[in-house]
């Protein structure tokens, strides 16, 4: 008999709601997207953009408020943004 056990916050999926990003870079790696932004305490956080749509309607230097989530190891996903 085996019992795996695990411990901390790996399957705990993390949400934060940030009311103003700046996009200060675009870029894509093997048909996955993504926009690097600035946060309001200066931190630069990749997140990842499941729609290409999306991605292309999004603006270098712009302002933007979005959600984003992420769990364990994996690159935070956008799950809403809009245009301030």
């Amino acid at each position: 008999m085996m019992i795996i056990y695990y411990s901390g916050t790996y399957f705990l999926i993390h949400t934060n709601e940030i009311s103003s990003v700046e996009i200060v870079d675009k870029y894509s790696e093997e048909n996955e997207f993504y926009v690097s932004v600035k946060t309001e305490e200066n931190k630069i956080v990749d997140i990842r953009v499941e729609n290409r749509t999306t991605w292309d309607l999004i603006e270098l230097k712009e302002t933007y408020q979005m959600t984003y989530s992420w769990h364990g190891n994996q690159k935070p996903k956008l799950d809403k943004i809009t245009k301030n």
